[in-house]
């Protein structure tokens, strides 16, 4: 039993030979649809005409910006960085120069600033007084004590350091003075 329709004028086995469409597109059958396609496109053009028109009423944008104005609003944080490697070597060094300078932090109660180095030697020569054995908190393990090596810096300053010295080591190499 085959599926083959037979349709009048039509025969019903083909050969391999002639397996492609015999008839055309429908033309008007395009055309129709062309037509309904432009008629929709219109009809959108329009309707989002109207919209913005409305919308335009409602929310009025106010008078135009003066292009001669020269003052410069920031945006809100986080801002970007202009020149995050100047920015990064500027932090950097403002925090080894508070670490190793000594400084007045408020001379009428008598503060000062003093390297983080000569503290250390301050603290070693003059300790801290301590509790006796009986006084530690419940609980409380004995503290360590623990020193950090003092050329040890991490972080992005410690990339920072590392980056400067092999700087000077390659222009001392080459007999050049650095430059900054």
């Amino acid at each position: 039993m085959s599926m083959e329709i037979k349709r009048p004028g039509q025969e019903p086995h083909r050969t391999p030979e002639e397996n492609y469409e015999h008839s055309d597109a429908d033309v008007s059958g395009v055309l129709k649809f062309g037509l309904w396609l432009a008629v929709l496109l219109f009809v959108v053009f329009i309707a989002m005409r109207w919209t913005f028109g409305i919308m335009g009423k409602m929310t009025p944008m106010g008078s135009p910006a003066s292009p001669f104005e020269n003052t410069r609003v920031m945006p809100p944080a986080p801002r970007l960085q202009v020149d995050p490697q100047t920015e990064l070597r500027n932090y950097c060094t403002s925090q080894v120069q508070s670490l190793t300078s000594y400084e007045w932090k408020d001379s009428k109660a008598g503060a000062v600033q003093i390297p983080v180095d000569r503290a250390i030697d301050l603290l070693v020569e003059h300790p801290l007084p301590a509790r006796a054995a009986g006084n530690a908190p419940a609980g409380a393990s004995s503290p360590i004590a623990m020193m950090p090596a003092p050329a040890d810096v991490t972080g992005p300053c410690g990339y920072i350091a590392e980056h400067d010295a092999k700087e000077k080591a390659a222009a001392e190499e080459a007999g050049k003075p650095e430059e900054k």
